[in-house]
């Protein structure tokens, strides 16, 4: 049962609305990255101030790529619609329910293909990444040192040289 022209018309007018809200949503944080710059610019900041806004910068790195990436999925679900093969799983190529094209409008799967994908992936590969991220940042050797990955970061971001003779 392929989708009606009616139902096809609501997922369209859904996906350029979700695609507005990213772009809302991407313009509202580089207001914020722009009040969170003046901020950060102030001559001796304390070094957890440092350690807020690298912790700051690094969360709206990572919302600004899962809104890129939601962005480009949503382009794609208009480039399938376009093209004839929207609401068709692209694993297995049958038919995916208006259900779920509802939920998720720029899907590319059926509901058991996406499960099959996510058992096959290593449930412990961000558990590795998320630990040695938190090895390095807790490394006794490089805390109380300017020249940890942190500092690094932040001198690249702001082009800022630490004194080290204080």
């Amino acid at each position: 049962m392929s989708l009606t022209k009616a139902q096809q018309a609501g997922l369209y007018k859904r996906l350029i609305q979700l695609k507005e809200e990213v772009k809302g949503s991407k313009m509202k944080e580089e207001s914020m990255v722009m009040e969170s710059n003046e901020i950060s610019n102030g001559i001796g900041n304390h070094i957890a101030d440092h350690g807020s806004v690298y912790l700051d910068r690094m969360t709206e790195q990572t919302l600004d790529q899962v809104d890129d990436q939601l962005e480009d999925e949503i382009d794609a679900a208009l480039q399938r619609m376009e093209d004839g093969t929207y609401g068709i799983c692209e694993k297995t190529g049958i038919e995916i329910p208006y259900e779920r094209l509802k939920a998720v409008p720029y899907t590319r799967y059926s509901i058991a293909s996406k499960k099959n994908e996510e058992t096959d992936q290593d449930p412990h590969e961000f558990d590795r990444s998320f630990s040695d991220q938190m090895r390095d940042l807790t490394n006794r050797e490089t805390m109380d040192q300017k020249h940890s990955d942190t500092y690094e970061r932040l001198e690249e971001e702001q082009g800022i040289e630490w004194d080290d003779d204080k």
